[in-house]
């Protein structure tokens, strides 16, 4: 069928008659021929279709009548005479579809282009033949902007009825590219708030901490207890004006972040650089030549190669995360015993410089060493990034890093030199993840109790914290530490064994609330125990706002709308209830009215 073409061919159906293409109007049945300019003059001239037209004009004059369509008796199976169905779309149930679609398109990520496509375009007709779906341009501006309004007054209901909330800022690593950082209200549930728009350079932390400040008066300075950033020394430098002005907040960095820069630094270290350049060296001369190339290949695949050879293929870092670096040596490692046959073998032409590399079995020692080290890292690195991830694991965290790199370090091919810079790095960034808000987590969950981890001085620091927070939530202090210590030495409520099982099964701000509720360190435990230990949910809403600005020529204000309502929509998820099949279509125009109003 031709493309639709100002909803002239929505009006005709489509059939083919003794082997011929045609047209049959939807209001007199008169049969057309395939040819654009008579359909558009048959319709202009059509009586039924003018009465039908002018019984329903919609707000803005244009028609929304009801459109005949021909039953299927008017297939090539059918038989003259057959009977007609009537489908028609009122004005309530045509918006209501459209809102529903709309919504649809948007939380699935959906290209706003979708309702163009011809396929879609014929599976509405088949689903519903009356209904025109919303063009891109609705998608993307008015039908965008109610779901907008809609969604974020969920997202301040959801805020307001939160007792524990925390600020999550992402971006200024993006700042001279886009000038947006992210901001992220965690209720949990990681709720995008608003994108900060920091136009000037200078004075930038001192903005950023005006920006912060604003939205911890919007969400409620009662309900937020931390705010969490990138590493940033902008970000950093903002801390210290928003613990200020909220003495009960903490101000908390990525621990992602920290153990990336950790990562770096051990990367950036004379010995590993050489290491990294002569296996890039090895990769690309035996990838770029096609005689060696092909040669790895085929003895990769020879009953004489091990299983572990098997099918290795040597690849650059191209990643920009952590695993390039590792997926390299990984490669080399997995086809050393190629390689080496290869440079034990005269007849190959190989460079001298290449051969011996290959031979060195330093060289090899060094990978696997090396490898090792830095997949301890990135596993951290990930582990930090899960959704799951929690404020009391990042002490343990630090704590397993700190013993496993002391024994992988001795094996390494860095110098000494190069080893006490390694665990010079590691204080730094156990000293930006690790705050007094960590210990308190630590001391309270119930996973961790009786396990001696912390120094004298973070214990003392979580004391702190508890207090600070009881006399911000009006709690008696005496009475919160006296709880924290039968919590500690397990009596009282805590006493039988039951109780301390059943937090393997719930997250541990669950476990206080649910279990502990009578407690009064009750409610200092489990809002502590809400905060989130990273900005993964701002870099995940980063990779929204790339992926949506690629969608075609849509403004940043309509991107950032699109994103809010994509990245609420999966965190909003509806219950079952809200889709009841509504008994009649009286009711189904009560319940479009109250939802738009």
């Amino acid at each position: 069928m031709p493309r639709m073409q100002s909803g002239v061919w929505k009006h005709f159906t489509h059939a083919i008659r003794d082997g011929r293409e045609t047209f049959i109007c939807n209001y007199c049945l008169k049969t057309n021929a395939k040819n654009a300019t008579k359909i558009k003059m048959h319709l202009a001239k059509c009586k039924e279709f003018s009465r039908i037209s002018q019984q329903s004009p919609g707000p803005d004059g244009s028609s929304s009548a009801s459109i005949p369509v021909p039953s299927s008796s008017f297939l090539p199976s059918a038989t003259p005479g057959g009977q007609f169905l009537i489908d028609s779309v009122d004005q309530g149930s045509q918006a209501y579809a459209d809102e529903c679609l709309a919504r649809a398109v948007y939380a699935t990520s959906s290209p706003l282009s979708l309702t163009d496509n011809i396929y879609w375009k014929r599976f509405f007709s088949v689903l519903r033949p009356a209904y025109c779906p919303p063009t891109r341009e609705a998608l993307s501006s008015h039908l965008l902007d109610c779901e907008y309004d809609r969604v974020q007054s969920q997202v301040h209901e959801t805020i307001g009825k939160a007792d524990c909330v925390s600020i999550i800022c992402n971006g200024w690593s993006n700042i001279q590219e886009t000038g947006t950082i992210i901001s992220i209200v965690a209720t949990p549930l990681p709720l995008f708030y608003k994108s900060i728009q920091i136009k000037e350079q200078t004075q930038s932390s001192t903005l950023i901490a005006e920006q912060l400040k604003d939205i911890i008066s919007e969400v409620g300075p009662q309900k937020v207890f931390a705010v969490v950033t990138d590493d940033s020394s902008e970000m950093k430098a903002a801390w210290a004006e928003v613990e200020e002005a909220f003495p009960h907040i903490s101000a908390i960095g990525c621990t992602a972040y920290g153990v990336r820069r950790l990562f770096d630094d051990i990367v950036a270290q004379p010995s590993l650089k050489t290491l990294c350049r002569g296996a890039e060296q090895v990769v690309r001369y035996v990838s770029e030549r096609k005689s060696l190339s092909d040669t790895f290949r085929r003895w990769q695949t020879t009953n004489i190669r091990i299983d572990t050879d098997s099918g290795t293929t040597l690849v650059l870092p191209s990643n920009t995360d952590w695993t390039g670096v590792v997926n390299m040596y990984n490669s080399l490692l997995a086809g050393q015993n190629s390689l080496q046959e290869m440079a034990a073998t005269a007849t190959l032409d190989i460079e001298p410089s290449i051969r011996a590399t290959i031979q060195d079995a330093a060289f090899w020692k060094g990978l696997s060493s090396s490898r090792n080290l830095l997949y301890l890292i990135g596993n951290y690195i990930d582990y930090m990034k899960r959704e799951d991830a929690v404020l009391s694991g990042v002490v343990e965290m630090f704590s397993q890093l700190r013993y496993h790199m002391g024994t992988s370090l001795s094996g390494s091919v860095l110098h000494s030199n190069e080893q006490k810079a390694v665990m010079a790095s590691l204080d730094r960034c156990q000293e930006f993840c690790v705050r007094p808000i960590h210990a308190a987590a630590y001391m309270l969950d119930p996973k961790h109790v009786g396990q001696q981890t912390l120094s004298g001085d973070q214990i003392n620091s979580a004391y702190y914290v508890i207090s600070n927070l009881s006399h911000h939530l009006n709690l008696d202090d005496g009475k919160v530490l006296g709880s924290f210590a039968r919590f500690s030495a397990k009596q009282g409520l805590w006493k039988g064994a039951g109780i301390w099982s059943s937090c393997q099964h719930v997250s541990a701000s669950t476990w206080w609330k649910g279990l502990c509720s009578s407690e009064p360190l009750s409610a200092v435990a489990s809002a502590i125990l809400q905060i989130p230990p990273t900005t993964g949910a701002c870099e995940r809403l980063w990779s929204r706002f790339c992926n949506t600005r690629t969608q075609g020529s849509i403004s940043a204000d309509r991107a950032e709308r699109l994103v809010t309502v994509q990245a609420n929509l999966k965190v909003l998820e509806p219950s079952d209830c809200e889709f009841v099949k509504l008994e009649n279509e009286e009711d189904e125009k009560v319940s479009f009215q109250s939802e738009t109003q």
